[in-house]
């Protein structure tokens, strides 16, 4: 993996003072669930978070709110009740201080509370926010902040069985070439799913699977054995994210599929002690642990042997902020989106997520990410909130 520069990532000189932070639960009713073991979505909640300093700019970013079906307004209350009291007011001139004050001033709060890992969720979407402001008052782009290439490679993700072979040409027409099955109904029909994804696949083209960890390490063993023939790029979570560490080093042993984890890891420490156990694929998610900045830590943080492909499934505003990870890194990286049908993903913020040649092209505005259109604010805003 090609390593970040150890300066990139900062360079932000004015201090921005917050005013004010506004909350924007939604819902997609009209959206396709991917089909997965861990549950269905039988529609897509989110949580979106503005912030505006004192001279009335304005960053966005995104709360990770997929599960349970109303964790979207959950977390819009905890971050009404005990984050907005302590941001408002703050100045910062690089976004991760907001974080390390955060875990400072609530680390105690969120401990009592039992809400530690929903902390890290708020954290990473505020995180991005940061990011998001401090590059639209500074005037400049992601891409030309971390001078890099203004473009990201991407995958196609949760592929549904009963749309395998019209999903898989529709994206390799647009130039993707790694595709991700969802795993963990059943070892035969398991099997049969990746051998038919194989026989379809494009010139070129892996497969990936997931199983979202629904395997204990014995049945992992015998399923990655089995789908081995396959030449997989990766296995996602064949285990609990949890599981000891011998657990993860037994079965990266085991198999010569590399493992891929880290949607469910948090802090730096935890991904480093993945990669140390045989993960060779880190799956930061930018709503759930860390944001931008965390994202960019753990880039530089990571082994040569290690590559970073951030995990996302949401709304148009964290995936553009994934992708611009991916973009960070450069080619040994590729960014998840989900081939399902999600309007926010590709009508909350425009037409902003075109996939070209295996590569979406990020925002050339200062910003982040592109705001939400207010009339699509208008119509998935999820209003139930009492």
């Amino acid at each position: 993996m090609r390593p970040i520069p150890a300066e990139a990532g900062s360079g932000f000189c004015r201090a921005i003072t917050l005013e004010s932070v506004s909350l924007f639960p939604l819902r997609a009713l009209d959206a396709a669930s991917p089909s997965m073991a861990l549950d269905a979505m039988p529609t897509r909640p989110a949580l979106l978070i503005s912030i505006t300093d004192n001279q009335g700019c304005t960053g966005w970013g995104e709360v990770w709110a997929n599960f349970p079906a109303r964790s979207n307004l959950h977390k819009a209350h905890l971050i009404e009740d005990m984050v907005i009291p302590k941001l408002n007011g703050f100045a910062f001139v690089e976004p991760r201080e907001a974080g390390l004050y955060l875990r400072k001033a609530l680390s105690v709060y969120s401990l009592h509370i039992g809400q530690e890992k929903v902390f890290e969720h708020i954290l990473a979407g505020i995180d991005t926010a940061l990011w998001d402001l401090a590059l639209r008052s500074a005037g400049r782009s992601f891409s030309d902040h971390m001078q890099i290439a203004p473009n990201a490679r991407c995958y196609a993700s949760s592929i549904n069985r009963d749309e395998l072979e019209a999903k898989l040409a529709e994206h390799g027409r647009r130039g993707q070439r790694h595709f991700k099955l969802k795993l963990g109904f059943g070892d035969r029909e398991d099997f049969a799913f990746v051998e038919r994804a194989a026989q379809h696949c494009p010139a070129g083209g892996r497969m990936m699977v997931d199983s979202n960890q629904s395997w204990d390490p014995q049945r992992a063993r015998k399923m990655l054995a089995r789908i081995e023939p396959f030449d997989l790029m990766f296995a996602e979570e064949p285990i609990p994210a949890n599981s000891p560490r011998r657990d993860w080093e037994d079965l990266a042993r085991s198999t010569t599929i590399p493992l891929a984890a880290g949607e469910n890891v948090y802090g730096l420490n935890g991904f480093l002690a993945m990669a140390d156990a045989g993960v060779r694929f880190l799956q930061p998610d930018v709503a759930k642990w860390g944001g931008i900045s965390g994202a960019i830590a753990l880039a530089k943080a990571l082994p040569d042997e290690v590559q970073l492909w951030p995990h996302f499934m949401g709304t148009a505003v964290g995936q553009i902020a994934a992708l611009s990870v991916s973009a960070a890194v450069g080619d040994s990286s590729a960014c998840e989106m989900d081939v399902n049908s999600n309007p926010l993903r590709t009508e909350l913020c425009g037409d902003v997520l075109q996939t070209r040649d295996g590569r979406v092209r990020l925002p050339s505005n200062p910003g982040l990410v592109p705001p939400p259109r207010s009339e699509s604010l208008a119509r998935f805003i999820d209003d139930v909130r009492s």
